[in-house]
């Protein structure tokens, strides 16, 4: 799998590169700071979800290069704005000073925003834009916006010291934070590439339950890990008083609920033989990173 992640980081980067080469922006010191969001490394697992999808439809990788670009700026866009000092207030991420410790926080804001506005001009200069991209591309908008990842941002604003935020809540609060923009960069590349109503259900299903998985292995990883190993602050949540699934469950609850919510999502696109091993696999790989 590592092989497998390497290989689409390094096609990511070179799309990337790509459309970076041939769009010129210029005015600073916005530009530099909206290129030290987006190229400040990570796995690309969202861009990684758009090609795995892709190649599950018989496409190639650079059919939805342009969907892997304009997601990866969304995400990117929302950790520049999440570790603003008004959000979660971070000094670090990935082993590097955050965008506004760097330039300021205005200039962060205005470089979050113009990666935002960048994701859509990207979608709308894919060559291959047809009725199936409108579609994917009104998905990614609905999940990433005030019913999608901009809610759960919402809801976990005001998960502070004596929110005590219950079970429900935090899966909520997952789901929208973290599993909207896996389901939007999975789903929206397979409704890109043409897939039917079953591949979608069931890939919609998948991206929740791999978004679930992905957030609460962080929150044990803020727990037990450290700055070092994982390029930013730990026990940030717990300094906030911010109510995590670990808090709700403990760490053995929130190791079983993962396995158990794991067997599920590989559950869901097991139907699909072959086509899904790589899905499988990254499923996998995630949750291995708490052991």
């Amino acid at each position: 799998m590592l092989e497998r992640l390497e290989n689409y980081r390094k096609l990511f980067e070179s799309h990337l590169d790509e459309w970076f080469a041939k769009n010129d922006y210029s005015i600073e010191p916005v530009a530099q700071a909206l290129k030290y969001g987006i190229k400040n490394g990570g796995k690309r697992i969202r861009p990684t979800l758009c090609y795995m999808a892709a190649e599950f439809c018989g496409k190639s990788a650079d059919y939805v290069s342009n969907l892997a670009i304009g997601m990866e700026m969304i995400h990117s866009y929302s950790l520049i704005h999440d570790d603003l000092p008004c959000m979660d207030d971070d000094d670090l991420r990935r082993g590097k000073p955050t965008v506004h410790k760097i330039f300021g926080d205005g200039i962060a804001v205005l470089a979050g925003d113009a990666l935002l506005n960048m994701a859509f001009e990207v979608f709308l200069s894919d060559k291959n834009f047809d009725e199936n991209s409108l579609k994917a591309y009104r998905y990614i908008a609905e999940n990433s916006g005030a019913n999608g990842m901009i809610g759960g941002q919402s809801i976990d604003l005001s998960n502070v010291s004596g929110a005590n935020l219950d079970l429900e809540e935090i899966k909520r609060l997952n789901r929208l934070k973290t599993s909207c923009l896996l389901k939007s960069a999975l789903v929206g590349s397979c409704i890109k590439c043409g897939g039917n109503e079953s591949e979608i259900r069931n890939f919609e299903n998948f991206a929740q339950k791999l978004g679930e998985i992905f957030q609460i292995v962080d929150d044990i990883l803020d727990k037990t890990s450290n700055e070092e190993i994982l390029g930013k602050q730990v026990m940030q949540d717990e300094s906030k008083g911010k109510t995590t699934f670990v808090d709700a469950m403990g760490i053995d609850g929130a190791r079983d609920y993962i396995a158990a919510i794991e067997k599920s999502a590989i559950a869901d696109i097991s139907k699909f033989g072959d086509r899904a091993r790589p899905l499988i696999e990254l499923c996998r790989y995630l949750t291995m990173r708490i052991y």
